[in-house]
């Protein structure tokens, strides 16, 4: 007897499951980077010391509705042109957390830089982003994240005990 696994799945109902990044990462928030309100970094970590960078669902940015593309020429940097090699991806560029990653530029001149809040190696940046940067409003906590960065264990696990916790962050605000 053959049984199609799908079957046993309702596909019109899959909210009970968790995402891939749910699942695997452990989210961390900074809250007001730079003194500037509202400007909420979130950063997923992985067990592996993977660590995705993302806006926080409390960001501004998400509640400005403006055209806007997405910038990874940082001066004359381009981040887009990082580029890693082998098991100790050697090559990336290396950040402080207050290296910007990149920029957001609206349609009517304004913008604003996004920082990477933590210290590591760039080991890639959404490349996606620059094709299509909705994935950035529409999924920020998973094909719209900003860049992957790798860290020691030692500063992964020291950012990550400074950082608020998913619960703590829902909690700031809930109350």
């Amino acid at each position: 007897m053959e049984y199609n696994i799908l079957q046993s799945i309702n596909l019109e109902d899959l909210s009970h499951f968790k995402s891939f990044t749910d699942r695997y990462f452990s989210k961390r928030y900074v809250l007001n980077v730079n003194g500037i309100e509202n400007n909420d970094i979130m950063l997923m970590f992985h067990s592996n010391r993977i660590t995705l960078i993302s806006l926080a669902p409390s960001h501004f940015f998400f509640k400005k509705t403006d055209q806007y593309k997405i910038n990874f020429s940082i001066g004359n940097i381009d981040r887009l042109t990082n580029s890693v090699k082998g098991k100790g991806k050697k090559g990336g560029q290396m950040l402080t957390a207050n290296s910007v990653i990149c920029k957001i530029e609206y349609d009517d001149g304004t913008m604003f830089a996004i920082p990477c809040c933590m210290k590591g190696t760039l080991i890639e940046v959404n490349k996606e982003l620059t094709k299509n940067p909705e994935l950035l409003r529409e999924q920020p906590d998973s094909n719209g994240f900003i860049a992957i960065m790798l860290s020691s264990i030692a500063i992964s696990d020291s950012t990550k005990s400074e950082l608020l916790n998913h619960e703590e962050y829902v909690k700031t605000f809930n109350s």
